[in-house]
């Protein structure tokens, strides 16, 4: 019996083999970037050409040597001309250059969509911190006006409100602007944007003081001003960059829409808006004069979009849909 259970077990360890752990070769690496990377490089860069073109607007208009006011088209053709080599974008209804005038209306786009969004950021910021922080009868009384903005239909009550002042020149705060028309467009697209801001402000600032930081804040003595701008604003920066960048790219398009229909930025200034107006009647014969502005319109407001959308998914994972 043990001779034949010494036989068993060498038999036995003879077979035996420890398992192989297979060998796991490492995931393969996409060679295409990721949704939310190529978002923000797209959208980076379409926002970096928008503001080269009006940063550098006077620069570029010197090396192609033309006026955007100015007809260049020859006297013995009748504009508008097509594209060629003086030309790239060809020429508008009256002779003048279609491509000096597309660079020189990013600034008046790059004007509207940031001042108004900035204003729009000062008034929101200001009145949702106050109506988080205060609660009670204030945070309803300031969140029932909220509501009284969002009743009214946006590009609609901007269209009444501009269209009501018909002479922006003879304003009393206007009129020491540059363009009085552009000035009546970026304050009244400021003062009508600040209601979703407010409420994202005070939905952040209502979730960060339930918080122990700010609880122990207030415990240690801090004052309200102090625990508004050093503990529950800093708190509040993300969800607002990623509404300020989407903010100015709507602001953009609402320009050119005002101006499209007549009660934005005045001729002679290259808007986009006026430019798509004003080759809309060569539409099937010269479609070049109304198709480039248009497609400015969709790639600058398609970059602020992707760029926007590229901030919100690296500055923090999303929980409930809201950014954190």
């Amino acid at each position: 019996m043990c001779l034949q259970s010494s036989l068993h077990r060498a038999a036995t360890s003879l077979c035996y083999s420890p398992p192989v752990t297979p060998v796991t070769s490492p995931a393969p690496r996409s060679v295409f970037p990721s949704r939310p990377r190529l978002s923000l490089t797209l959208g980076a860069f379409l926002v970096g050409v928008f503001f080269l073109c009006a940063l550098f607007a006077p620069l570029f208009t010197d090396w192609f040597g033309y006026d955007p006011y100015e007809q260049v088209a020859p006297r013995t053709i009748t504009p508008p001309t097509p594209p060629g080599r003086d030309n790239l974008l060809g020429t508008d209804g009256l002779g003048r250059d279609v491509l000096s005038r597309l660079i020189h209306g990013a600034r008046i786009s790059l004007e509207v969509g940031i001042v108004a969004e900035v204003i729009a950021l000062i008034l929101g910021t200001a009145l949702g911190a106050f109506a988080g922080y205060a609660g009670g009868r204030t945070d309803a009384f300031l969140m029932r006006c909220t509501d009284l903005v969002f009743a009214f239909p946006g590009p609609l009550l901007a269209l009444a409100i501009i269209a009501a002042v018909p002479e922006p020149e003879s304003a009393p705060i206007l009129r020491h602007l540059p363009h009085p028309s552009v000035g009546i467009v970026f304050l009244v697209l400021g003062c009508l944007g600040w209601a979703p801001i407010a409420r994202l402000v005070r939905a952040e600032f209502l979730r960060l003081r339930e918080l122990e930081f700010a609880q122990a804040a207030q415990a240690l003595g801090a004052s309200g001003a102090r625990l508004v701008l050093r503990h529950l604003l800093p708190g509040a920066l993300r969800p607002l960059i990623v509404v300020g960048t989407l903010g100015v790219g709507g602001n953009i398009l609402m320009e050119a829409w005002l101006s499209f229909l007549g009660v934005g930025a005045r001729p002679p200034l290259p808007s986009w808006g006026t430019m798509v107006t004003e080759g809309q009647s060569y539409f099937l014969a010269r479609p070049w004069v109304c198709i480039a502005p248009g497609l400015a319109i969709v790639l600058v407001v398609l970059g602020f979009n992707l760029l926007g959308d590229g901030i919100s998914d690296r500055l923090g994972p999303r929980r409930g849909g809201a950014i954190i």
